[in-house]
């Protein structure tokens, strides 16, 4: 499928709706796999599409060092205004030196072709230090394109991903844990993983 404007699409919806966003995703769950797999001491963590910042401000209050990409103009200002460090572009689009305790890319790795996210897991791993935190999450299926699971009246773009091709892509990571989650808003089950850089 080749939609050159899935960016811009996604854009859209969430400059639109950053509010609803607002909040830490998987809630009854991500707090306790970051108290089980992370260190107490503070790590230096990337979160990948972090929208207006509920989840990376939880992380700096339990004394993590955070740095946001958010390609949504909206969402970025808004994490900015509650003093996180922000860079408003795109996963594929950044580019650093830095080395990272854990990456955290919960629900945004989705918003990514299908043809793409092998070779983004990939440069996710070397912005990790050695045996480094990947966690994130995935949504189960064999397609990509534009829905309104929600209902809301406008689109964004996803990509799915069957267990096998998942596992398939994560040759540089040791699983530590996979769940599979129901989420009936939008009809659809994730795929939320702690894994380890080998």
């Amino acid at each position: 499928m080749n939609i050159s404007n899935f960016d811009e699409i996604n854009n859209h919806f969430y400059n639109t709706f950053s509010d609803t966003f607002d909040r830490i995703p998987f809630a009854d769950i991500l707090p306790e796999l970051f108290s089980k797999y992370m260190s107490k001491s503070e790590n230096h963590i990337l979160e990948i599409g972090s929208g207006a910042g509920a989840l990376a401000l939880w992380m700096e209050e339990h004394g993590h060092r955070v740095i946001c990409i958010e390609p949504a103009k909206v969402a970025a200002e808004k994490a900015r205004e509650r003093g996180l460090e922000v860079l408003q572009m795109r996963l594929q689009d950044y580019s650093t030196s830095l080395k990272f305790d854990a990456i955290v890319a919960i629900s945004s790795l989705i918003h990514i072709p299908r043809g793409e996210v092998a070779d983004q897991i990939i440069k996710i791993a070397q912005m990790l230090k050695p045996n480094g935190l990947f966690i994130f999450s995935l949504i189960e299926g064999v397609d990509e394109g534009c829905e309104d699971p929600t209902g809301k009246g406008k689109e964004r773009f996803f990509s799915k991903f069957t267990e096998s091709e998942m596992i398939a892509m994560l040759t540089p990571f040791s699983i530590l844990e996979n769940k599979r989650i129901e989420v009936p808003v939008m009809k659809k089950f994730f795929y939320l993983l702690v894994t380890k850089k080998k």
